[in-house]
């Protein structure tokens, strides 16, 4: 679980995840509390580790999970996609594994699943006897009731480099909710084979797609816009929400900062920011970051956003010119505009944990929960004398509107292995459904599972 290295500043992260709340106008306020676990459970394909990237729930009030299933050694063209879908007990009804890479799930009007993410297609090499693979951007459609394929759509490429999605959303105006928009990236550089792909990518640029589907298998692209950014530093896409009209993608830069796209409903850029990992109003004792990953963001209900990731705070060493990252959360309206910028970690969190957070939801009052992995990373565990405290857990972080904690809670201890929330989504009856990045909830064989909390 959570082995990300401390990324170099060439590099470009995409990663994407949409939470579309049609209706984000709950009434009932949330407990201060961190609330109490009802279940957590995992699922393995008991062939290799898999990651999870996203989740969502049903409308029948059951889960589907999607992500990747890679065994060490392994090329990125033998990686496969993993789905598991469950009853609202998380009990699981079924699962599949193949399709390649799967990094966003979700339920159509009319039941049926997508899956969005890439394929590999071999490129033959005939002169040298070897092959060559492109990841070519996918959409699994499939049936609720096992799994099985209705149809796969293939995006070909456009020009040199890989391509994918990286997650989607429905759109609200769509009353029968066959209608997405997808986004993802085009012309990346991809990764060598031993990396996981479309975790890091070099280069390439985002796209934002609207797409329409039918009692047909595969869907209808409206329209296709690519987001050149020009000389802002952005050259890729990190994740989508729907307002109304307005879309917003949060994205990397060049300098490693949060950013976001504001976009009309047929596509068009209405405003570009970037938000800086500085920020001069942190409190003392959270350092302020001088360089920032945005994993997700969800919809306030209000026209704007929080965008949650993490911020790596400046160090004095020249060698080590970034510190360990912690929880990073920023709301903004809908021009884009910072409403609060907070920094978190843990209180007495040990100096050489880190704080990666990967998903955030919006809680029943109107303020926002974080999911995140907190643990230490190889080069730092190197130093660390007691096991335990090299085991990562998984991290929950509450807010209310305006930026204010109301609770942070470990929900894992280290007897049960290492374990990160990858993905949160709120709940239609309240609570919130964890995505996790676990070690051992399922066969402990495989070297990671699916879990969920």
């Amino acid at each position: 679980a959570a082995t990300t290295t401390l990324p170099t500043l060439d590099m470009i992260n995409f990663i994407l995840a949409c939470l579309a709340f049609p209706a984000c106008t709950f009434s009932a306020a949330n407990a201060i509390e961190a609330p109490s676990v009802k279940f957590a459970t995992g699922y393995s394909n008991g062939k290799s580790e898999a990651h999870p990237h996203s989740g969502v729930e049903l409308s029948n009030g059951g889960f589907f999970m999607t992500g990747d299933s890679l065994t060490s050694g392994e090329s990125t063209a033998e990686r496969s996609q993993f789905a598991v879908m469950t009853d609202s007990s998380g009990n699981e009804k079924w699962q599949v594994l193949g399709y390649n890479y799967g990094k966003f799930g979700l339920e159509l009007g009319d039941g049926t699943l997508l899956i969005l993410g890439s394929t590999s297609v071999s490129n033959s090499d005939t002169s040298t006897s070897t092959d060559s693979y492109s990841e070519l951007r996918s959409i699994h459609r499939l049936d609720p009731q096992d799994g099985s394929v209705l149809s796969h759509t293939l995006f070909p490429n456009t020009g040199a480099g890989n391509d994918g999605f990286m997650g989607g959303c429905l759109v609200s105006s769509d009353e029968k909710g066959l209608t997405i928009l997808a986004t993802g990236y085009i012309g990346g550089e991809g990764k060598p084979e031993e990396e996981e792909a479309m975790f890091l990518i070099q280069g390439g640029h985002a796209f934002a797609m609207k797409i329409s589907f039918s009692s047909a298998a595969d869907g209808k692209v409206v329209w296709e816009k690519i987001l050149d950014s020009g000389d802002d530093g952005f050259t890729m896409e990190q994740e989508t929400d729907v307002n109304g009209d307005s879309i917003l993608i949060s994205t990397a830069g060049l300098a490693l900062a949060v950013a976001a796209l504001g976009l009309t409903s047929s596509g068009d850029v209405r405003w570009r920011r970037i938000y800086p990992g500085s920020d001069a109003n942190a409190p003392a004792d959270q350092t302020n970051g001088t360089m920032s990953h945005p994993y997700s963001l969800t919809s306030d209900g209000e026209g704007g956003a929080v965008i949650a990731g993490h911020a790596y705070p400046a160090s004095d060493s020249i060698l080590q010119p970034f510190g360990l990252p912690v929880g990073r959360m920023v709301r903004i309206n809908s021009s884009g505009g910072v409403q609060w910028d907070a920094r978190f970690k843990p209180s007495n969190a040990p100096a050489d944990h880190n704080v990666e957070c990967y998903g955030v939801a919006l809680a029943l009052d109107g303020g926002f929960v974080a999911t995140c992995g907190f643990g230490c990373m190889p080069e730092t565990c190197e130093r660390l004398s007691s096991k335990e405290n090299k085991i990562w857990q998984v991290h929950a972080h509450r807010v209310d509107k305006d930026g204010n904690q109301l609770w942070d809670k470990l929900y894992t201890d280290t007897s049960r292995g290492n374990n990160a929330g990858e993905y949160i989504v709120g709940l239609r009856e309240g609570g919130y459904a964890i995505y996790v990045d676990a070690t051992n909830w399922g066969s402990e064989e495989t070297g990671g599972n699916f879990g969920l909390m």
